[in-house]
């Protein structure tokens, strides 16, 4: 083998696999989600009043209730599952009901 096949070897570099971060909240007693400029935003009190940006609409299961209003979604059902899933820069959300 010759000594430029070694350093070929040695300093390949790799592909790396997006990093994939998964968070859940467990929301109660309803949530609102708004079309903004820049993408989405979903308040919720948890006790304090938390909000969340994303780009993409999130993915809402059919057994949660919901009512539209022009740009606001109602999350009417009072215990939901919000998961959170950021892969390579890409966020993804998806709302459930709690089992």
């Amino acid at each position: 083998m010759k000594p430029e096949d070694i350093r070929m070897r040695l300093f390949r570099r790799r592909k790396k696999e997006p990093e994939i971060q998964e968070i859940t909240y467990d929301i109660y007693g309803g949530f609102i989600i708004e079309k903004k400029e820049s993408g989405y935003e979903i308040t919720w009190r948890s006790p304090n009043v938390t909000t969340l940006s994303i780009n993409t609409e999130p993915v809402i299961d059919e057994d949660v209730q919901i009512e539209r209003e022009g740009d606001t979604i109602k999350v009417l059902t009072n215990e939901c599952k919000l998961k959170l899933i950021e892969e390579g820069g890409d966020m993804k959300v998806y709302i459930s009901k709690i089992a």
